[in-house]
C-alpha cells in the first residue's frame, strides 16, 4: 500500500507556502480547511538562504532526483540557525526521500520530528500526521496508527470519511471488530463514493464476529452493483457457510455455474464441496467430472481424493475405486488405500484388495490399522490363503476396536467353519 499522490501533493502544497513578494501578495486566502482545529497557527518564517535550498530541494524531490536534493536538505538539517519552521519543512523532505527509497521507518521518524517541532502551517501539519498513520498501517503499526489518527482528530476538531475509514482498517487488524464496524459504517456514511475496501473491511469485521447475516448483507449490496464478480460471490457463499445456511451458499453457486461464470479448479471444487455438504452426492460427483472433462480441474491428490470421498458416499463404488486409485499413489499415509481396499473387497476383488491394504499398512498413519489387518486376513481368506489370513487376524487381535472380531474368525477357522464375508457398512461421511 504506497500513496504517491498524497505525498507529492503535500510537498508541492509546502513549496507554495515558501513563496514570498508580490506573487505571493496577490494570491486568495487560503480556505480553512479545518475550521474547528484545536492547534493555533504558528508563525511561518525562514531565512532567504533556508528557503532557497529548500525551494531546490522541493523541486528535485518532486522529479524524482533525490540525491540531489537529500544534501540540500541536509544542509539546513544541520544548521543551528534555521528556523523551526524551516527544519520541520526539511524533515519532511527527508522523509519523502527516505519513503522513496523504501525506508518506512526512516520516513515515519522524519515525519514525525517534522510535527515535534510544530511548525507548521496547520494544513500541513495535519497532513503529515495522517501521512504518519498511512505509513504506521502500511507497516502494520496499527496500535501507532490508531494514537496517531487519535492526535489528528483531537487537533483537527474533525473526522473524514478517509481518516475513519484508515482508523477502522487499523481497528481490524488489532482484532477490535466492533469498533472496526463502528467506524467504517460512520466512514461509508461520510462518503458519497465509499472505497470498496471499506465494505471489503465491514464485511471481514461482521465476519469476525459472528454476524453472518450482516456480513451478507454488506456483500449483497456490492453483488447488487457487481452480480458477476467472481470474488464476491465466493464470500458471500462462505458467509452462508459459516452462518449454516449451506442450500443458500448452494443455490447461489450453482445460478454462477449455469451463467457460466466458473472458470477456476476453485469454483469446481467449491460446488463439489457445498453439494457433499448437502448430502448431493450425484451432483458432487457430476460437478467433478465436468471440471475434469473442461480440463479446468487439473488432475491431482486434492481433485481425486474429493471425487472418492462423494462418489463413496453416492455409493457409486466403480467411481469411487477409479477416484482413490489415482489419489492412493500421491497419499502420504495409508488411508486412501485402506478405503481402496474396503471398497475392492466388496466388489469381488480380493486380490485387488489384499494388495490395496498391503499399501495402506506399508504407508502408516492409518486411523483404522486393526480394521486394515482384519480386512486383509478376509481377503486372503477368500482366496483360500490361510495361513496369512490367520496370521493377519492375530494381529488384528491386538487392537481394541478388531479383537473380538479377529477372534471370532481365528475360532471359526481353526473349527473347520466356513467363514461368511461380513456385510459392508454403510459409508462413513468424508473418509480418510
Amino acid at each position: 500500500m504506497r500513496f504517491p499522490t498524497l505525498v507529492r501533493a503535500t510537498v508541492c502544497a509546502l513549496a507554495l507556502l515558501l513563496s514570498t513578494g508580490a506573487m505571493a501578495a496577490k494570491k486568495e486566502a487560503p480556505v480553512n480547511k479545518y475550521p474547528n482545529a484545536t492547534r493555533a497557527e504558528p508563525k511561518v518564517d525562514m531565512s532567504a538562504s533556508d528557503q532557497k535550498d529548500l525551494n531546490k530541494a522541493a523541486d528535485l524531490v518532486n522529479e524524482n532526483k533525490n540525491d540531489e536534493a537529500e544534501p540540500l536538505v541536509q544542509k539546513v538539517l544541520s544548521n543551528d540557525k534555521a528556523s523551526k519552521y524551516a527544519q520541520a519543512f526539511a524533515h519532511q523532505l527527508q522523509a519523502q526521500i527516505d519513503w522513496e527509497k523504501d525506508k518506512s521507518a526512516d520516513a515515519i521518524a522524519e515525519y514525525q520530528k517534522a510535527v515535534a517541532l510544530n511548525s507548521l502551517p496547520n494544513d500541513a501539519h495535519f497532513q503529515v500526521l495522517y501521512q504518519i498513520a498511512q505509513l504506521q498501517v502500511q507497516d502494520e503499526k496499527y496500535a501507532d496508527a490508531l494514537v496517531t489518527l487519535d492526535q489528528w482528530t483531537k487537533e483537527t476538531g474533525s473526522e473524514t470519511a478517509d481518516e475513519l475509514a484508515l482508523k477502522a482498517n487499523a481497528y481490524y487488524r488489532t482484532d477490535k471488530f466492533q469498533d472496526a464496524v463502528d467506524t467504517m459504517k460512520k466512514a461509508i456514511a461520510k462518503s458519497d463514493k465509499p472505497n470498496d475496501s471499506w465494505t471489503q473491511i465491514l464485511m471481514a469485521s461482521y465476519f469476525e464476529l459472528n454476524q453472518y447475516d450482516q456480513a451478507a448483507a454488506v456483500v449483497q449490496e456490492q453483488m447488487a452493483k457487481n452480480p458477476n464478480d467472481k470474488k464476491l460471490l465466493n464470500q458471500l457463499a462462505t458467509i452462508y457457510i459459516q452462518g449454516d445456511k449451506p442450500q443458500q451458499a448452494l443455490d447461489l453457486m450453482s445460478k454462477a455455474k449455469a451463467q457460466g461464470l466458473f472458470t477456476t479448479s476453485e469454483d469446481y471444487m467449491q460446488l463439489a464441496k457445498l453439494y457433499g455438504a448437502a448430502d448431493k452426492y450425484k451432483e458432487a460427483a457430476a460437478t467433478i467430472k465436468e471440471g475434469l472433462d473442461k480440463n479446468i480441474l487439473k488432475p491431482s491428490y486434492d481433485v481425486y481424493k474429493l471425487q472418492g470421498d462423494v462418489c463413496t458416499q453416492g455409493e457409486d463404488d466403480a467411481c469411487a475405486i477409479e477416484a482413490y486409485t489415482k489419489a492412493a499413489p500421491q497419499a502420504k499415509d495409508g488411508n486412501i488405500d485402506y478405503q481402496l481396499g474396503y471398497l475392492l473387497f466388496y466388489s469381488d476383488k480380493s486380490k485387488d484388495a489384499a494388495e490395496a491394504l498391503s499399501h495402506a499398512i506399508s504407508k502408516g498413519g492409518l486411523r483404522q490399522e486393526g480394521e486394515a489387518y482384519l480386512l486383509r486376513g478376509d481377503a486372503e481368506n477368500d482366496m483360500n490363503q490361510v495361513a496369512a489370513a490367520t496370521a493377519d487376524w492375530q494381529k488384528a487381535s491386538q487392537y481394541p476396536s478388531t479383537k473380538t472380531m479377529a477372534e471370532q474368525r481365528l475360532k471359526a477357522a481353526k473349527g473347520g467353519v466356513k467363514i461368511k464375508r461380513a456385510p459392508k457398512s454403510a459409508p462413513k461421511k468424508s473418509p480418510g
